[in-house]
């Protein structure tokens, strides 16, 4: 058993440590970044009530990860039923209307990433970002996600592929804001 004080510390740097890979890897899934933050600070609420035990261990990281995960995937299931459950008319259910975004020619790395990662089917993008983001190893991941670590290799390279075909379509792009971007600071 742990000093209180000596636990709380621990628990506090598990906390810096995998708070910000945590919540990217939810976005993944959520998409919604204030959901997102809650969804992780809700799990640390409860390894922090219930899961004392795995605080200090190896365990943790693929608990972490793997409630995240699910914590994620339950909010999704939750907001379909929402959407779902809402009737705004007599006749039925009113579907929300998606409104497009707004074609910006942004320049900024992580606008490209986020584009970038957008390409890729969900699966995929899940395992690109536990192992690039979260530094998870395929071991790890494929712990985490219930699947053989051939999945996880395959869905890499899967990955892989798609952003080079992205980066390669969007280098013509890059290369003339680069020229602009040049241009307009001589």
């Amino acid at each position: 058993m742990q000093a209180p004080e000596q636990l709380y510390r621990r628990f506090q740097e598990t906390f810096y440590k995998y708070y910000e890979p945590l919540c990217k890897y939810a976005f993944t899934i959520v998409k919604e970044p204030h959901s997102c933050e809650d969804i992780v600070q809700e799990t640390f609420l409860r390894v922090w009530e219930k899961k004392q035990n795995l605080i200090g261990s190896e365990e943790l990281t693929w608990y972490l990860y793997t409630a995240v995960r699910n914590n994620c995937l339950s909010f999704q299931e939750k907001k379909q039923k929402t959407i779902l459950g809402e009737f705004n008319t007599p006749d039925g259910i009113e579907t929300p209307i998606e409104r497009p975004v707004p074609a910006t020619h942004e320049t900024d790395f992580d606008t490209l990433l986020k584009h970038a990662l957008g390409h890729l089917p969900p699966k995929c993008r899940e395992v690109f970002v536990l192992s690039r983001v979260s530094n998870l190893t395929y071991k790890q991941i494929s712990d985490s996600l219930g699947i053989s670590i051939k999945t996880v290799e395959n869905q890499m390279g899967k990955a892989l592929r798609i952003l080079r075909a992205y980066i390669r379509e969007k280098q013509g792009f890059l290369i003339i804001a680069c020229i602009i971007c040049w241009f307009l600071t001589s």
